[in-house]
């Protein structure tokens, strides 16, 4: 009988994120392409660095409106028979918007992808904006935003953003615009707004899946490169700017359950802190194990779960303690969470750093298996004003974190005296007894 020697299996290498080849097209559009072999539907984003805060103040939300429309038809093309041509190519059209800038996405098969990607042209360069459309989407928005002020946990959070920030910073509103300035949108705002703001300069456009074959660039040449646009006005990314402590309480009468923020202004992913800050909130209140979620659902069945999230802008950011309670429990959640959020007497420990660099580091691969992940996060980066290397290096800077670096960089950033509460519940059994935990500077809002 032979023996074979058992050969040795060496630790599988650091994961990458998969390599862009970078051009540019005639009219400047940075064209990124992800080669992903075997991926047969391709994603394709186009980024538009339009920033929220180019609004004009008293048309908030003609932006949401705008792009929203995008998909409602063309010049050429009105909307129904848009959606149909869309459909036979078995493409899918979505707009994503955020306060740094928009993108519009494309999923199709790579057999399909030459007349569709004329589509997706079609729709951002070309829109109808019709008045009927435009109006519906107003009505539509609005509706949205009365759904959202009766919705517990929306409602805290819209709260919990205007207390972060200050007034003048475009974050410390609703990204989709206000009731008063989006009812103000017309059909000729959406037209104005795209004429001025959309256009090539700036833009990039993601492309990734399995490319074998196809000239991606002279594709989005004949689509994209021949959009130029005369007078198309750039604005500069607002940085949104730290507000002072609020502690609000919104009143709902009645209410058995209550929604908890609590937390304030942050920082973004290019601070040198990010990677421990990543480690130390998914230890905190990211993991189902993590401090919060242990103490405050399984010892003490406060809540079906509660989460502590460090949330980056462009530039700045917030982080909040976040989760629905038991009225009857939530001033003693509110009490327990404070006392966890401080990590003087116990700082972060060796396996609870262990444990969040596992979970980014061993989750990467599969997040982004697909083309669709790729490009999500390829534009995410564009939007955050990252370079297209930032998701190796910030995995191996998580790789780096030590419990004394995340414990320093945590308490260089949270604050639990200086932190900002906001809870949407029944004002007549939490409010004084949230004022006698200290916050005696509690300001009642009818809900």
């Amino acid at each position: 009988m032979t023996t074979l020697t058992r050969p040795e299996i060496a630790p599988p290498p650091p994961w990458s994120f998969p390599p862009v080849e970078q051009s540019r097209l005639g009219n400047g559009i940075e064209l990124h392409r992800y080669h992903r072999p075997g991926q047969q539907i391709v994603a394709a984003h186009l980024v538009l660095e339009v920033p929220l805060n180019a609004e004009p103040r008293d048309r908030e939300g003609v932006a949401t409106i705008t792009t929203r429309c995008l998909d409602e038809g063309t010049r050429r093309h009105a909307g129904e028979e848009f959606a149909e041509l869309l459909e036979t190519e078995g493409a899918g059209f979505g707009i994503e918007i955020g306060l740094s800038g928009l993108q519009a996405v494309l999923d199709v098969p790579v057999r399909r992808l030459d007349r569709a990607f004329e589509l997706f042209a079609e729709a951002v360069t070309e829109p109808a904006l019709a008045a009927d459309d435009v109006d519906r989407h107003v009505q539509l928005r609005l509706a949205e935003i009365e759904q959202g002020r009766a919705n517990s946990a929306t409602r805290a959070t819209t709260e919990f953003r205007r207390a972060v920030f200050t007034a003048d910073s475009r974050a410390a509103r609703m990204n989709g615009g206000e009731p008063e300035t989006v009812a103000a949108v017309t059909a000729a705002d959406a037209a104005a707004y795209h004429v001025d703001r959309y256009g090539p300069d700036g833009a990039t456009l993601i492309v990734a899946g399995d490319l074998t074959g196809i000239d991606v660039e002279a594709l989005a040449e004949r689509t994209f490169g021949g959009w130029r646009v005369e007078g198309q006005r750039r604005a500069a990314q607002q940085r949104a700017e730290p507000g002072g402590r609020t502690a609000l309480l919104v009143d709902r009468p009645g209410a058995v359950q209550a929604d908890l923020r609590l937390g304030a202004y942050a920082v973004d992913r290019t601070d040198p802190r990010w990677a421990d800050l990543t480690v130390a909130g998914y230890a905190m209140g990211g993991a189902f194990l993590s401090r919060l979620n242990k103490v405050l659902r399984e010892e003490r069945g406060y809540t079906y779960g509660v989460r502590l999230g460090f949330s980056p802008l462009r530039a700045g950011g917030w982080y909040a303690v976040q989760g629905s309670f038991r009225t009857e429990v939530l001033v003693d959640a509110v009490r327990e969470a404070r006392e966890l959020l401080d990590v003087s007497a116990r700082p972060f420990a060796a396996d609870e750093v262990t444990d969040a660099v596992a979970y980014y580091t061993g989750t990467s691969p599969l997040r982004f298996a697909t083309a669709d992940g790729v490009a999500d996060q390829a534009a995410a980066q564009v939007l955050a004003g990252l370079e297209p290397g930032y998701l190796d290096a910030s995995l191996a800077a998580l790789r780096d974190v030590t419990p004394e670096s995340a414990t320093a960089a945590y308490t260089s950033v949270v604050d639990v005296a200086g932190a900002s509460l906001v809870v949407v519940g029944a004002a007549d059994q939490l409010a004084e007894p949230l004022r006698a935990l200290g916050y005696d500077d509690l300001v009642v809002v009818e809900g």
